[in-house]
């Protein structure tokens, strides 16, 4: 009797164990769902958290896959790939959820709408059952976006309850003669936004002072979930002739919304009264005046050749750097195809240095046009860094972007005619 009763145990079994299986198949759910972290208003520049949730009533998830869209007036990205596991209990039925954060930074004010994102995951049942795919659409999301009081059109403004700025000038007496040179570095640190919204350093320019902004240093620090985002700029002037030099200071403003309170800060400017050189006194009583020359074209040479090793560790080391928001040349240019087309020239400035770090060994945007020989681009450019000076609300990205997607299509197209390229062999 045992004997029987094992011999239809092991005959039974495994049909009603598939049986179950295809049953609990067939009885899976899933679903996606996207909402907000913020309860209160939300400001211009200030992050706002969006839950991007994968739910399913089976047992485990696997292949998920979700494209951020594009957001008119607004930058949408995932800052962090940490995921966040959940369960619910909707009438008695167990849900799996996969919380992912995307963090997005409006722009501008008004009504911003956010559409719809396409996601894709795989799950099953439990073990042994059949995995099954879903695809999903969420539901567009529109969200009303305040501007800070006090915050003038076309001003660039960010929103962070921490801001820290520090900054120094080297020399800090200042440059006494032609020829010296005098640097200007910020530091600046904020809470919740990444480092590539911090708007850029404006950049003054006079006649006498040879000017030369530095490729920004640009770093997001994450912990636990918390975004930290790190921006060091630097201006280089060289003093071309005599006389005397105003830098004026400059004023960063952020929006508090603990306190609601628009706070700012001034990096105090410097002033340079420059007399001649030794070397050309020496040289105006008749002596040799290619030496004053030289010395500042050595100068010029060894600032060059410090900026070349620098960009060299970078593209060696600073690509492979964790935390890095921009990992890859085509995500570079996408963000700043989105700052030319909402005309923000703070945004498309700080994004074209995150972009030209790809393409170019050149310290400054000048240097890039030239090395390129466009015209129009260099043109475009100078008009861009016009616009940071004197705060034009009325600059438009549109030339821009057909400059630099012009620039760039030559590029890629001389890159892969070099990859393509191959030497004869020595002995055919």
């Amino acid at each position: 009797m045992t004997v029987i009763r094992k011999l239809l145990l092991s005959a039974i079994l495994p049909v009603f164990l598939q049986f179950s299986a295809a049953l609990a198949d067939d009885e899976v759910q899933a679903d996606v769902q996207i909402s907000i972290k913020e309860n209160g208003e939300i400001w211009t520049g200030q992050q706002v958290t969006l839950n991007l949730d994968l739910k399913t009533t089976g047992f485990s998830f696997s292949n998920s896959h979700f494209n951020l869209p594009e957001v008119g007036g607004a930058f949408l990205m995932q800052t962090d790939t940490t995921t966040i596991k959940l369960t619910e209990n909707v009438n008695g039925v167990v849900w799996q959820v996969i919380r992912y954060p995307l963090a997005l930074y409006p722009q501008k004010a008004g009504l911003l709408e956010i559409p719809p994102i396409d996601v894709r995951f795989v799950t099953s049942a439990g073990f042994g059952s059949a995995e099954k795919a879903f695809e999903f659409q969420t539901e567009p999301l529109q969200l009303s976006i305040k501007a800070p009081p006090g915050i003038k059109p076309g001003d660039l403004v960010i929103t962070t309850t921490s801001f820290e700025l520090d900054y120094s000038w080297q020399p800090q007496t200042g440059a006494t003669q032609t020829g010296d040179a005098i640097t200007l570095t910020v530091n600046r640190r904020a809470k919740d936004i990444s480092a590539m919204l911090l708007p850029p350093l404006p950049v003054y320019r006079t006649d006498g002072l040879a000017v030369y902004p530095q490729a920004p240093e640009i770093n997001d620090k994450t912990n636990r979930g918390d975004l930290t985002g790190e921006r060091t700029d630097s201006i280089i002037w060289v003093v071309e002739k005599p006389g005397s030099y105003t830098i004026p200071g400059i004023r960063f403003q952020w929006w508090d919304p603990g306190s609601n309170e628009l706070k700012q800060q001034i990096v105090a400017g410097t002033h340079l009264d420059i007399q001649p050189s030794a070397v050309k006194e020496f040289t105006a009583d008749g002596g040799d005046r290619s030496e004053q020359s030289r010395d500042v074209y050595l100068w010029l040479l060894v600032t060059a050749f410090t900026i070349l090793i620098a960009v060299l560790l970078w593209h060696r080391i600073g690509r492979k750097t964790p935390g890095r928001v921009v990992d890859s040349e085509n995500a570079a240019f996408a963000t700043l195809k989105k700052a030319c087309n909402s005309n923000n020239f703070g945004q498309t400035y700080s994004a074209l240095h995150v972009w030209l770090r790809w393409h170019s060994r050149q310290a400054t945007l000048k240097g890039f046009a030239l090395t390129n020989n466009d015209t129009q681009l260099g043109t475009e450019l100078q008009r861009l860094q016009e616009s940071l000076i004197s705060s034009d609300s009325n600059w438009t990205g549109s030339n821009l972007l057909h400059a630099l997607r012009r620039t760039r299509g030559k590029i890629i197209k001389q890159k892969n005619i070099q990859e393509k390229t191959q030497l004869a062999p020595l002995n055919p």
